[in-house]
């Protein structure tokens, strides 16, 4: 277990005593009362969300450091099971009666409000400085805009029609049809959301003949706009620029608390340090606006405004972009990735809709990215390890954490912040958590973890009901049939009606712990440190279908159609339900640590490691 510390530099250098590798030694809690979750044989792990080196190196690197100290201690004593690691393949099954109380619905709100204020407000500004159908040109920089877009769009009570470019080349519409509905979204005052957009320049040209051909015949709608996410291209309309705002969307690092500020020449520094060009200087002066906000992030989305002659100068001196690393054998082909930080290490992974993901780490952020590795937005709503995340809506999810908290949370587009509209208090880790209904932010959501016992929280959110196990909870995903499959620490897997708060049936044909549950339609698929795949018809009960011999333990699963995936070890393996005796691809060395977060639809496969990369995968016509 990990032990949580807010304390100042004072009190950590005070009142905390160290022997060999970090190890306390011994505590001043009557002096320091703050330091009373301290325990002797402690072994301190991170500051502030940093991996320590040696305690007394540490204090003096802290010793000057203005307000709280976030100190993270193990307890757990040398030999035991480390949940990151593969090498051990048996849990200590702590089965310690717990009783879990729900909590008020506050937690620290005040310290996850979202920075994403500034960049709304900036879009929301160049809206407007155009007229009816100008474009509002947003140069990415490894981020995707599309969330300050909606959240822009909301305020503004407007309707977006999303569009991107390299999906619409795949459907090989014809342009024809595509400037119909340019000139249909601007005549009805749509804003108009082109992502990628410098991938196809014939969409942009129809673009600019139908905002010409709206503006000729005056049925242009005074409220509709263009925006374009894209990169300096040497063929770009130049027709498109005229009463343009052209907008820079970069990710810029900082420390755990950030001052959100519109910084053009940090954004100038960082493009020509990226594109490897230079910039061309403009009469005119970037207006530098500060903000008095403090967010405690460890990045934030940066929208500012761009001089439109620095775009053309770009432009004209852009290169063909550099391909994805892919590779094509094995049947799948990695076509993107996306890292968080040095040291972040990504612990869980859900789908929150089509083309969109949410990561969870070990500092207790929740990341959402889009299919090409974007990142959309980020969270902080915990200070420790995210072991599992589910979504139900883009702007609702719940967590289930080391803390020993499953907060249900919703993020507020009119105050830009989340809040946790729920809290089951737990006094152990908490592994797993889901959403009876996947798609209905009030449906029910079970939780549970190491203290053996599963919450159900009702959709009231005033009622909770809890199951008796009689195991740790490793994992739970619920089925078609609104029940849920519960993965169990002693290798039992259950299936559970959560609205009886009952358990339907048990089976005890794993041997070891079970930390991988999926389900799709009237399947069930398990994973587990057996080093066996078994999938189940849930339909009516748990009954086992098949079973999988693998070579190394299971630690993540999925399934979607006809498919099956399973992370066994560092390899990812993919199967056709209608054949397993063999696999349809076998990736070997996928991932370099332990992968627990793992979401498959149709083609596409997404897998979050804690070796701190998100990838995600295409499986290759060949292999079909």
């Amino acid at each position: 277990m990990f032990a949580y510390i807010c304390a100042t530099a004072q009190e950590f250098i005070g009142g905390v005593h160290f022997g060999p590798d970090n190890r306390v030694v011994s505590v001043n809690t009557s002096e320091y009362p703050s330091l009373s979750g301290i325990q002797c044989g402690m072994v301190l792990t991170s500051i502030n969300g940093t991996r320590v080196g040696q305690s007394e190196e540490e204090k003096l690197r802290w010793k000057c450091a203005a307000g709280e100290l976030m100190l993270v201690f193990n307890s757990r004593a040398p030999g035991q099971h480390d949940e990151l690691d593969l090498s051990s393949a048996e849990e200590d099954e702590n089965l310690l009666d717990s009783q879990k109380t729900l909590l008020s619905p506050n937690l620290e709100c005040d310290e996850i409000v979202f920075g994403q204020r500034k960049s709304v407000d900036v879009l929301i500004d160049a809206v407007g400085r155009t007229g009816p159908g100008g474009c509002i040109i947003i140069m990415s920089e490894g981020v995707n805009p599309s969330y300050a877009l909606t959240v822009a769009a909301e305020q503004s009570s407007r309707t977006t029609m999303y569009i991107n470019a390299v999906a619409r080349l795949k459907t090989r519409q014809p342009l024809t049809r595509a400037g119909e509905d340019f000139l249909k979204s601007l005549r009805k005052g749509l804003w108009i959301y082109i992502e990628q957009a410098s991938k196809s320049m014939s969409l942009l040209y129809t673009l600019a003949e139908s905002i010409e051909e709206a503006r000729r015949s005056a049925t242009i709608d005074a409220n509709a706009r263009v925006f374009l996410m894209c990169e300096p291209h040497p063929h770009f309309p130049e027709a498109l620029l005229e009463g343009a705002v052209t907008l820079r969307s970069s990710l810029r690092p900082g420390t755990s608390e950030v001052m959100l500020e519109d910084n053009l020449l940090a954004s100038e520094q960082k493009l020509r340090a990226v594109r490897g060009g230079s910039l061309v200087t403009s009469d005119g002066k970037a207006e530098i606006t500060k903000v008095n906000a403090r967010v405690k992030i460890s990045h934030e989305v940066s929208i500012v405004p761009l001089e439109k002659n620095a775009f053309m100068e770009l432009s004209r001196s852009a290169t063909a972009p550099i391909e994805r690393e892919a590779g094509r054998e094995q049947g799948i082909t990695r076509t993107a990735r996306y890292t968080f930080g040095k040291n972040e290490k990504f612990i869980s992974l859900c789908r929150v809709k089509d083309g969109c993901y949410a990561v969870g780490t070990l500092g207790g952020y929740v990341i959402m990215i889009d299919a090409d590795g974007l990142p959309l937005i980020q969270f902080r709503p915990h200070k420790a390890c995210i072991w599992d995340v589910a979504f139900a809506s883009p702007h609702d999810f719940a967590t289930a954490c080391d803390d020993g908290a499953s907060a249900i949370l919703n993020y507020s587009l009119e105050a830009h912040e989340i809040r946790a509209t729920s809290v089951a208090s737990f006094q152990q880790e908490v592994f797993a958590v889901t959403y009876v209904t996947p798609d209905e932010p009030d449906s029910a959501v079970v939780s549970g973890g190491l203290s053996a016992t599963i919450c159900v929280l009702h959709s009231d959110r005033q009622v909770s009901s809890f199951i008796s196990a009689g195991m740790t909870i490793q994992a739970l995903r619920s089925t078609r049939q609104r029940h849920v499959i519960v993965g169990g620490g002693s290798g039992v897997c259950a299936l559970i009606d959560p609205v009886a708060s009952t358990i339907l049936e048990e089976s005890g044909r794993h041997k070891k712990k079970v930390p991988a549950v999926a389900s799709y339609g009237a399947l069930g698929v398990t994973g587990g440190f057996d080093k066996v795949v078994r999938l189940w018809d849930v339909r009516n009960g748990l009954r086992m279908v098949t079973e999988v011999a693998m070579p190394e333990v299971v630690t993540a699963v999925a399934a979607h159609g006809e498919h099956v995936a399973a992370c066994c070890g560092s390899d990812l393996f993919v199967w056709d339900v209608r054949n397993l005796s063999r696999p349809l691809v076998r990736r070997e060395k996928a991932w370099k640590d332990l992968t627990r977060g793992l979401v498959m639809c149709d083609n596409s496969i997404v897998t979050a490691s804690a070796d701190g990369v998100t990838r995600f995968w295409s499986l290759n016509a060949t292999s079909e």
